[in-house]
Formats: C-alpha cells, structure tokens, sequence
C-alpha cells in the first residue's frame, strides 16, 4: 500500500510503498530516497519558531540575493525564505519524492548539480552534508556555483559525542566538530566569515536522544515532542545563545564562509 503525502495546497503527492522502507539508508545518486520524510513533516508543522528563526541566521548575508537551497527536502525552510526575504530560492533536492512536493509548491528544482547551469550569490545548506560520504568534494562543487565575493551558508549537527539512533535513522555519515567543518570549507577554497553553534540547550536534548533513544519506548520524537521543543525550549535556547553559549557548544553548528 502507498503513502500519501498531502502538502499545504491540498495536492497529494505518492511516496514509496511501505514494503520500499528504506530507514536508516544512506541517499546516494543510485539511491536517492530519504529515509527522514516523517521528521520533515513533524519539524515543518511543530517547529514553526525554531525554523523561522533558523532561516534567519542563514539568510543573514544573503538578503534578497539569488540562491540555491541545496538538499531543499519538503521546501520547509525556502517558503519561509520567501516569506522572510521576498525573494524565491532555487532548490535541488535528489530525492524524487520530494522533489515533487517542490515542484508542486511552486520552486524551480533540480535533481543534481549537474543540472545547474546558473551561478549564485548564495548558496545555503541545512542539516545536508552530513549525509554525504564525501563531503569535501560536495563542498568543492558547492563553491563552483557561486560568484566571485557569494557566499556558502552550511548548517549541521554538531559534535560526534551525540550521535544516536536519530543520525542512524536519517541516514547520516557524521555530526560535525567545529575545526573539522571550518577545515573542510577551506578545502573548498573558501573563506570563513563567521561561526556560531546553534541550540545550546538542543544539545542536552540531543545527549537525551543518544541515552534514551529515539522513538521506540521514549516519546522523544513524537509530535507532541517537536511541539514542546519548539514553544518551551528552544526560546530558552536563543536567550542562552545570545549570551554567549553560540561559541561554547550547540546542538548544531553554522557557518558562513565567502567565495
């Protein structure tokens, strides 16, 4: 029996059959299907403040420039791009799947970057490379597509110490520690402008998930979960930030470098 996936217009889009399962799978060009659609959805309807407010830190240099949304999923954070900036990012998501929910909402989309014939004044990645074995030469192409002086925004989890049963499940390689990601921008002849962890005490909730587990007997993960995180903790987070935990630790780590 197929899933349906309804989007916010009402359209139903089919996704795979559930014989098809494919959790914990890496996505690759041979395998592009993304194993975290259901967390898509509950990040995108439960965390409304955290994804608006993410958003915000991404677009930061890159105000109502041309960009690509690299590894766009469900178009979560390029609709609240839109909103925010009033202007529409171009997307690339691999997974076919999704990248018919973009489609249907209305982004022009690319299924790879072999498809891209445009150059950018920004590009931003969110929660994408962590997915990708080799992540350098991601970087390497990401930094081709942007002119002389643009920018490349990347955000993803932090620190291997909290890698859990939710990074298996999603299919990631690695969570990220800060001179290793700063390393890797640099092999990719950029320059780095600025760094922040975000989320610090996401990173308590993420050393939660590692003990406790995802799912399963642990309502972490549950809608109910997303909506608590989002209207009681993470507020708390941005204060803690904002006072100067964003360059101690986090759940996640940003930064933005130049072409």
């Amino acid at each position: 029996m197929g899933l349906i996936l309804r989007v916010s217009n009402g359209t139903d889009v089919a996704t795979m059959s559930q014989n098809e399962s494919i959790a914990g799978a890496h996505q690759s060009p041979e395998s592009p299907a993304y194993s975290g659609v259901d967390e898509l959805w509950h990040a995108e309807n439960y965390m409304k403040g955290y994804n608006a407010s993410v958003v915000a830190k991404l677009s930061r240099h890159l105000f109502q420039k041309k960009v690509l949304e690299f590894g766009a999923g469900i178009g979560s954070f390029a609709r609240l791009w839109e909103l925010q900036n009033q202007s529409k990012p171009e997307c690339l998501e691999i997974d076919p799947v999704l990248r018919e929910v973009l489609i249907t909402r209305g982004f022009v989309t690319y299924a790879n970057l072999g498809e891209v014939q445009n150059t950018y004044e920004g590009i931003y990645t969110s929660n994408v490379i962590e997915h990708i074995d080799d992540d350098v030469a991601t970087l390497k192409q990401l930094s081709q597509r942007v002119i002389p002086g643009g920018y490349v925004v990347v955000y993803v989890p932090a620190f291997m110490c909290l890698f859990s049963d939710l990074d298996r499940s999603v299919g990631h390689y690695r969570r990220y520690e800060r001179k290793e990601l700063m390393t890797k921008i640099k092999a990719a002849n950029l320059n780095i402008v600025s760094w922040s962890y975000v989320d610090s005490v996401g990173f308590f909730a993420s050393l939660a998930v590692r003990i406790f587990g995802y799912k399963g007997n642990s309502p972490l993960g549950s809608a109910r979960s997303f909506q608590i995180y989002d209207r009681f903790v993470y507020p708390i987070s941005r204060v803690l930030d904002f006072l100067g935990l964003r360059f101690l630790f986090g759940k996640n780590l940003l930064v933005i470098a130049r072409k």
